[in-house]
C-alpha cells in the first residue's frame, strides 16, 4: 500500500520570478507567482489540508526574515495539526562560527546584502530552540553539524563538508 503525499512550494517572489524566467526565457510569469502572500487561505485553495500532518521544509529562509517574521512563522506551522514537523535552517553569528569557517560565512553574509537581499537574523542553537518552543511547538531539536557530517558526508573523497555557519532544527507539533 502506498503514501499518498500532496506538496505545496512557496517562495519569494523574486526566487518565484527568477525561476520562472530561467524555466520559460522568454515568457512573463502568470500572476499567481508574482504573489507575496502565499498562506494557508492559498495552500488551502491548492489541496493543503491543514488539519493533516504535514511536513514543512524552510531552508535557507529564517536569515531573510526579521526575528518577528520568523516568529510569526514558526506560530503558523506549530497551528498546524499534531504530527505536523517543521525542517529549517538557520544561520549562526559570524561570531560564534569557528575561525576556520568564519570566512566563508561571512563572505555570505557580504554578498546577500550587495544583492539586496542582507541577512536580517542569526541565531544560536539554543536562541532558535526557545523561539520555536515559544511559538509553540511541542518539542524542537538542533541537529549539529557533526551529526550531518557524520550521517551524510562520511566518507566521501572530495572534501565537502557541511559548513558550520548554516544548521538545521527539527519541530514538532
Amino acid at each position: 500500500m502506498g503514501v499518498t503525499q500532496d506538496v505545496a512550494e512557496a517562495d519569494h517572489t523574486a526566487v518565484r520570478v527568477a525561476l520562472w524566467r530561467a524555466l520559460h526565457v522568454r515568457a512573463d510569469p502568470p500572476p499567481h507567482v508574482l504573489e507575496d502572500e502565499i498562506g494557508l487561505g492559498r495552500l488551502a485553495e491548492a489541496g493543503f489540508d491543514p488539519g493533516r500532518p504535514a511536513v514543512v521544509a524552510s531552508t535557507g529562509v529564517t536569515m531573510y526574515l526579521t526575528r518577528e517574521a520568523n516568529a510569526a512563522t514558526f506560530r503558523l506551522v506549530a497551528g498546524l495539526a499534531p504530527g505536523s514537523t517543521l525542517v529549517t535552517t538557520f544561520l549562526r553569528p559570524p561570531q560564534d562560527v569557528e575561525p576556520d569557517q568564519r570566512p566563508q560565512l561571512e563572505a555570505a553574509v557580504k554578498g546577500a546584502k550587495a544583492a539586496g537581499t542582507p541577512f536580517l537574523s542569526f541565531f544560536g542553537p539554543a536562541e532558535i530552540l526557545a523561539l520555536a518552543r515559544a511559538s509553540g511547538f511541542r518539542e524542537a531539536r538542533h541537529v549539529p553539524v557533526e551529526e550531518l557530517d557524520r550521517r551524510y558526508f562520511r566518507g566521501r573523497t572530495d572534501g565537502v563538508r557541511p559548513s558550520r555557519g548554516e544548521e538545521l532544527m527539527l519541530a514538532s507539533t
